[in-house]
């Protein structure tokens, strides 16, 4: 009798059901039923919109689907026969690291993942969705018929298989098949998605299944063991039985065993230098946001540029009175910034409103005894690629920096003064020179000075 297992997957006439999250092993089982759907994860919400998996959520999906990829792989080692409901291909957005900005402002760095990841093998999958399908092999009629009223297709899958088994009703896409992969004896069977987890009613001890549903997963299941028959019949061999792993194996056997340990644990180890490099390199690139962002996204990175300068960038809160951008140099001059990005146009007047009265307001604090110097960072045209942009700022807004005393910075200037500082950590005079710049132009457009790898 064959035993069998689902993973992320509930039949009624199945006991061994395993929670995609679990370490169980496949070993125990003949055939498996693997759903790739991700399970519900907490999640990180960004100020700027958008959201990512936790850093411990995605450090339990990340091995978990490492887990379940190896698992799968050692089951078609055996010569088992693993089947794949194809759900939706979902791709999402881990944290992998995060840094502190400042008070109560967290940087995550991102790893992107996709749920068919959990798979031994790479599939090029399109999402589509639809409920008529049809068998394309005579001898998968009968699975075709236990789930074709329940079932719906959710992805086209592109790649070569070994076997076509469903298409679309016009036979243009493939919606299920079988994989064979090289080196491996087992078979890997995507099919059709399904879904009995609505087909409860109330019983005396609460929800059960339908008397429906318990039919559909009988007959279901009658299919996977006939099919998983067949297949191992056109193999024309006998799948490894258990007892082979305690017999006397050739001693070369156990040195390509060490080998393959130390290999893993160097990939392993080459894993977390790559995790630390791609993090590393998410920070730097974090920077390129001065020449495209606008909104929260923007003032992050005008803040870590001015704290990279040598600023100190202060958030200042008082009962109703709120400036986010008090802006200390090492000099003494306090400044109050403000910045605003344009899709394709130039900045305008509306955000001196602010910029006047965070200026005002900060004046009025008991221990400010002179006007902060207003400095507005301005994005304009940031769709179009920064050497084609027409002037950032408006005719008016000229004339009101100049009536101010504002000065106005180019965000894409700050870019390339940022690069510098970052290529050239140690050149302080350099930094100095653009701290001087800000801090001595008056009702004009800041010129930053020209550095010498540029």
């Amino acid at each position: 009798m064959k035993i069998i297992s689902t993973v992320n997957f509930e039949l009624p006439s199945i006991d061994n059901y395993i929670e995609y999250l679990s370490d169980s092993s496949l070993r125990d089982y003949d055939i498996a039923v693997f759903n790739p759907e991700f399970p519900y994860l907490s999640r990180i919400d960004f100020s700027g919109g958008g959201s990512c998996v936790s850093i411990e959520g995605g450090s339990l999906l990340a091995k978990a689907m490492a887990h379940w990829r190896n698992e799968i792989r050692d089951a078609l080692q055996s010569g088992k026969t693993v089947f794949v409901l194809m759900s939706s291909s979902e791709s999402d957005s881990i944290a992998v690291s995060s840094t502190t900005l400042r008070k109560g402002y967290r940087d995550y760095s991102t790893q992107e993942v996709n749920n068919y990841d959990a798979l031994p093998i790479r599939l090029d999958l399109r999402n589509a969705k639809g409920r008529r399908f049809k068998v394309t092999q005579a001898h998968y009629r009968e699975l075709h018929a236990a789930i074709k009223d329940i079932a719906e297709y959710k992805v086209i899958i592109n790649s070569a298989l070994t076997q076509t088994l469903f298409s679309t009703n016009d036979g243009s896409g493939v919606l299920g098949g079988v994989v064979r992969i090289k080196g491996l004896s087992g078979h890997l069977v995507l099919l059709p998605h399904f879904d009995l987890s609505e087909m409860t009613e109330e019983g005396e001890e609460g929800e059960v299944w339908t008397a429906e549903a318990i039919q559909i997963s009988k007959r279901f299941i009658g299919q996977l063991v006939a099919i998983d028959k067949a297949l191992r019949a056109e193999l024309g061999g006998t799948p490894t039985p258990g007892w082979i792993e305690s017999i006397r194996q050739p001693a070369g056997v156990a040195k390509i065993d060490r080998a393959i340990a130390k290999i893993e644990r160097e990939i392993s180890a080459l894993e977390e230098t790559k995790e630390e490099k791609i993090s590393e390199k998410a920070r730097l690139r974090k920077y390129e946001a001065l020449l495209y962002e606008n909104g929260k996204t923007l003032e992050d990175a005008i803040e870590r540029s001015l704290e990279l300068l040598g600023y100190k960038v202060e958030n200042y809160r008082n009962g109703d009175i709120e400036i986010d951008h008090v802006i200390v140099g090492p000099s003494g001059i306090r400044m109050i910034g403000e910045s605003e990005g344009k899709d394709n146009s130039a900045i305008d007047i509306t955000k001196f409103r602010q910029l006047e009265s965070n200026i005002n307001e900060d004046f009025a604090r008991e221990d400010v005894d002179t006007p902060a110097k207003g400095v507005l960072f301005g994005n304009g045209y940031r769709l179009v690629e920064p050497g084609k942009r027409e002037n950032e700022f408006t005719k008016k807004c000229l004339v009101n920096a100049q009536r101010l005393g504002t000065a106005l910075v180019r965000s894409r200037d700050l870019y390339d003064v940022i690069v510098h500082a970052l290529d050239n950590p140690k050149d302080e005079a350099f930094k100095e020179k653009c701290r001087a710049a800000i801090e001595s132009t008056y009702g004009d457009v800041v010129i930053f000075p020209v550095a010498d790898d540029a």
